[in-house]
């Protein structure tokens, strides 16, 4: 079961049901799938079915990664993509903005390359300010 390339660094701020999927799927498949699934409790089959729209090694991989998480009948609860998500995206996004393009990181993230530098920018902005306490 070969599982597709994630750094540890987007996943280390993740919780852990968000961190599995995004193991499973990798990002930008784990992205599109929870944006459909997210907020539900499913149920995940142990043989292939198109209910979920997964591939057969996608859903092998799910039940793995999820196992720790599922209940006595193979449900969870699937999080909402919502802000969590994007700030992690931008994290990530800032964290290695010195060593990847733009356009590298608008093609991981499914963005524009105008949405990388906005986000790049603000990141920016966040370091530069100092904090009234220090």
């Amino acid at each position: 079961m070969d599982f597709p390339d994630v750094s540890p660094q987007q996943l280390a701020n993740l919780p852990p049901v968000l961190r599995a999927v995004v193991r499973a799927l990798g990002y930008g498949r784990a992205q599109e799938w929870l944006q459909a699934w997210g907020g539900l409790v499913i149920n995940l089959p142990k043989h292939h079915t198109t209910v979920l729209g997964l591939g057969d090694d996608e859903l092998a991989r799910l039940r793995v990664t999820l196992a720790p998480h599922l209940d006595s009948n193979d449900r969870i609860s699937v999080p909402k993509l919502d802000k969590l998500w994007q700030r992690h995206r931008n994290a990530v996004i800032n964290a290695e903005k010195d060593w990847q393009s733009a356009r590298h990181q608008a093609r991981a993230f499914h963005l524009t390359e105008r949405q990388v530098r906005n986000i790049r920018r603000d990141g920016d902005a966040d370091e530069r300010q100092m904090s009234l306490f220090d």
